[in-house]
């Protein structure tokens, strides 16, 4: 990587090379958008990925004809578009990313280019965009099953995921998590059973706000709203936490 930060990409096999590594290299999280009939190059990243337990939210877009492969084995959540207006797009742990034209991956020939970009606040406005508008836009065809519980996170967003879907399908779920209070900065720990959950990854959306992902926990003390690393609107900061069935009554 140039000492910027950023890194231009010609080439299509110089854009592919630095998505494997991209893909590769995340360890919690990762969005990709794509042309459906590229898909294919990056399967087996996007497998080793899911065997990692990274969340990936995949977008494909493009030729409806192009054959798919098996959702479950590449990703957490996959949406598609139809809109022929998708950039390329990978973002790896909201740290690093690339951003380019989608016809890199289609037309080898195309004058196109694509950045590479290794600095937290990029990577935090695409991923913010990529929720906000592409994927806001795309219709949601593949969802993975509700985790197996217990299960601790240390990435927020995956943790307001498996709530989300939990919550969607009626599995009543409690945490547990090791928080820093807003206000103060002082380190807690907080349980109680899981009430809401803010997020709009998956249908139904609960916030309007694409950068928004929340959980609200009923504790003995009332209920307690718990963000992402940098929480402000929320009365806790969530350094990690366990999700786990709640015991039946």
């Amino acid at each position: 990587m140039a000492q910027s930060g950023l890194q231009t990409h010609r080439t299509q096999s110089a854009v592919i090379d630095a998505m494997h590594s991209l893909i590769d290299s995340a360890g919690e999280s990762l969005t990709i958008a794509v042309p459906k009939s590229a898909l294919h190059e990056f399967v087996p990243q996007l497998g080793a990925a899911i065997e990692r337990d990274v969340l990936v939210l995949l977008l494909v877009h493009g030729d409806e004809a192009a054959p798919a492969p098996a959702y479950e084995e590449i990703a957490t959540a996959v949406r598609t578009i139809e809109s022929g207006i998708t950039p390329l797009l990978v973002t790896a742990d909201m740290q690093r990313g690339l951003t380019g034209h989608s016809g890199l991956l289609t037309n080898s020939m195309a004058d196109y280019q694509a950045t590479e970009f290794d600095n937290e606040n990029l990577a935090h406005d695409e991923f913010t965009m990529f929720l906000g508008s592409h994927w806001l836009m795309g219709a949601e065809c593949y969802i993975a099953d509700v985790c197996v519980f217990p299960r601790t996170f240390s990435a927020f967003q995956f943790a307001v995921l498996a709530a989300a879907l939990a919550l969607r399908e009626g599995t009543a779920i409690t945490a547990r998590a090791r928080v820093l209070s807003t206000a103060d900065r002082t380190e807690t720990t907080i349980s109680g059973p899981v009430i809401n959950a803010r997020q709009s990854i998956v249908y139904p959306a609960s916030s309007k706000n694409p950068a928004e992902r929340s959980l609200t926990i009923k504790t003995d003390s009332g209920p307690v709203t718990v963000g992402g690393s940098g929480a402000t609107r929320e009365v806790y900061e969530c350094r990690e936490i366990t999700l786990d069935r709640a015991a039946e009554q």
